[in-house]
């Protein structure tokens, strides 16, 4: 199926967002730093300014949209070791070749700072080379390249994709997402009891394990399917600018209950539907776009700057993590972060050309 401009744009924005978070928002305040009071309840209006890091939560759910896309659509099967090995092979060529270089570079420039007659580092290698870093709480944000902690969680939900289609032959796909919905929500909840494996202020390795971030795929392969069976079609398009609206102050109210959360207004006993609150505001900011005809806000998510943002948005996400440790560190001046932008893109753009795509020619892969 032709690309969906309007993924590509949302790849592009949450690409973007997760940039803007690493390299600018440390400047800002996590919840966004600005308090208003209505009433006795507080309301951050600043709040998308800390919540750039939303953007890797947006992956996820357009993940599980564009892997589940050719199966929804019965362009694809799993049904024969042959599918099973091509999706494999396919996926591995896209994924791990230009993961292996970018880790092979981090672990470069960091070698100093490691004893290669130390266990650790040895054992740091072997999670790298096999993408199991993940379990672990001294690996979960590999040292090397920071960022790899999400790219482990989309490669492990690749290995189980075929099984998840197999599933949804069988049983169909609303027992299958429903019980995903559920195993994700519980494993967030366990996590909530076992705060010593946080490993930042928005991860714990049990919470935003594969498991615990099942339900963000689920999520992508649900909107998937509504949209290829068009449902509710009509309706969409006909309230499609209402629906963005509320599908921004949906995300917005997200923000703020993560503010809570993160400032101790609200048990963490609550935190397991964060994802959950996200997963509606991203879902039906999605398909609100979707059905929506040529208009000022569908064109700031089909823009060709956006849309190649998107597009390049697997080398933008690997390399801004590696090049910000590498030539930035804290210095974190505007002449800097200027110049480290630009490389970042000019970096990213050859390797999404030449190594993620290098047997296609360029018109094929720039937006039209």
């Amino acid at each position: 199926m032709k690309r969906l401009a309007v993924i590509n744009g949302l790849r592009g924005y949450a690409i973007l967002g997760v940039m803007y978070y690493h390299i600018v928002g440390v400047f800002f305040n996590r919840s966004g730093y600005d308090l208003l009071l209505i009433g006795n309840l507080p309301i951050f209006p600043k709040t998308f300014l800390g919540h750039g890091w939303l953007g890797v939560d947006l992956f996820f759910i357009l993940s599980g949209f564009v892997l589940y896309l050719p199966y929804a659509n019965k362009s694809r099967e799993i049904k024969t070791k042959d599918h099973l090995w091509n999706f494999y092979k396919n996926r591995a060529s896209r994924l791990l070749p230009l993961y292996y270089i970018t880790s092979i570079i981090g672990i470069f420039f960091i070698l100093h700072e490691n004893n290669i007659y130390d266990w650790s580092f040895w054992r740091d290698m072997i999670m790298m080379f096999t993408a199991t870093f993940n379990f672990t709480k001294e690996t979960f944000i590999p040292q090397y390249n920071y960022v790899l902690w999400s790219l482990g969680v989309e490669i492990l939900f690749s290995l189980v994709f075929p099984l998840l289609i197999w599933m949804i032959v069988k049983k169909g796909i609303s027992k299958v997402l429903m019980m995903i919905f559920y195993l994700s929500f519980f494993i967030r909840a366990i996590s909530c009891l076992y705060p010593e494996y946080n490993v930042a202020p928005h991860l714990n390795i049990i919470k935003d394990s594969l498991f615990g971030r099942l339900d963000d795929f689920a999520a992508g392969m649900l909107l998937c399917h509504l949209f290829i069976t068009n449902w509710k079609q009509t309706w969409f398009e006909k309230n499609s600018i209402l629906l963005f609206f509320i599908s921004i102050l949906l995300i917005a109210m997200g923000c703020n209950f993560s503010d809570y959360l993160f400032l101790g207004y609200l048990s963490t006993y609550f935190e397991p539907l964060l994802n959950t609150s996200f997963q509606l505001g991203f879902g039906l900011l999605t398909l609100s776009l979707l059905h929506m005809n040529k208009n000022s806000i569908r064109f700031l998510f089909t823009n060709k700057f956006v849309q190649l943002a998107g597009m390049m948005c697997y080398s933008l996400y690997l390399w801004h993590g590696n090049m910000q440790m590498v030539f930035i560190g804290g210095d974190r001046t505007p002449f800097r972060i200027t110049i480290l932008l630009m490389f970042i893109f000019l970096l990213s753009f050859l390797t999404y050309r030449f190594i993620e795509f290098g047997n296609k020619k360029l018109e094929d892969i720039i937006p039209k």
